[in-house]
């Protein structure tokens, strides 16, 4: 345990359209390089101005398919120059992989149609699984050998029909991709799972009322977690993430005694730069 290293994060940002995920993502450290599916990096414009951000030390590449990308990260394996990729997101990803497979199968005359339309099968879902064990795999190997940190963006939706066969009448929101048990697995390689939405007080007539936030513990309907001393809720709105909350409290970590006493169960609070404890926690040494 002594080797480990906590300096970069293997993360995910997940919450619906607009909550501000691709705009906390830029402000990880930079250089940055984003894989770019869903091709609107100039909505991070305005973020990019408001926190001086100079436009050098972001690169990035539209995608469309899944061969280029992969080739792009075999490059990062031997060489990084970056210190942040991010992924936006692994719900277009997807996209980009089936339709990847579906055209190399009609260049043969294989696949299925509905009418003219190609559509995706029981072997497109394979390989959507298939080519995501390939990304995690390549990302981990990036972010362990060069240090870097990864992020993962992803959009969820409302999982809303009761199973009447096992009982269950949980609602949860789950990530969009493809197929439903590949997003389920992709959360479990990540060691930071953050959730985004808007907080509770806001009023969609009144806009000076809208305040962005997170969560960094389960909800009860959406999952999230950390391996840092964060508070369970932060309200970031147009405050830069990693600067004002993350980089701290990773200082923190490195600082805190070897011996934690107690943590408590139910945290107080919204954690602030300019908090002077570990966020809950109470070690000594």
């Amino acid at each position: 345990m002594e080797s480990l290293d906590n300096s970069s994060l293997f993360t995910m940002l997940k919450g619906e359209p607009g909550t501000r995920k691709s705009t906390c993502a830029l402000s990880y450290p930079k250089p940055q390089y984003w894989i770019s599916t869903d091709h609107k990096m100039e909505a991070l414009t305005l973020p990019m101005k408001r926190w001086g951000i100079k436009p050098s030390d972001i690169t990035f590449d539209d995608y469309k398919d899944w061969s280029k990308p992969e080739a792009k990260l075999d490059q990062f394996k031997v060489q990084c120059p970056y210190k942040t990729i991010i992924v936006d997101s692994i719900t277009s990803f997807a996209d980009n992989i089936n339709r990847e497979t579906r055209a190399v199968k009609a260049q043969s005359g294989g696949g299925k149609k509905i009418g003219n339309i190609s559509v995706d099968g029981l072997e497109e879902y394979n390989a959507e699984s298939a080519a995501f064990q390939t990304l995690i795999a390549a990302l981990k190997d990036i972010h362990k050998y060069h240090k870097v940190h990864v992020i993962l963006i992803a959009h969820v939706v409302g999982q809303r029909k009761d199973d009447t066969t096992n009982k269950l009448t949980h609602h949860s929101r789950v990530i969009i991709t493809g197929g439903d048990k590949i997003a389920g697995k992709i959360s479990c390689y990540m060691t930071e799972v953050y959730h985004f939405n808007v907080d509770t007080g806001f009023n969609a007539d009144d806009q000076s009322d809208s305040k962005f936030a997170l969560f960094t513990q389960f909800t009860g309907n959406d999952y999230a977690r950390t391996s840092l001393p964060l508070e369970r809720k932060i309200v970031f709105h147009d405050e830069p993430l990693y600067d004002r909350w993350i980089a701290p409290a990773q200082k923190r970590l490195r600082e805190m005694p070897s011996t934690i006493v107690s943590i408590p169960d139910k945290p107080s609070g919204i954690i602030t730069p300019a908090s002077a404890s570990s966020a809950g926690f109470t070690a000594t040494k």
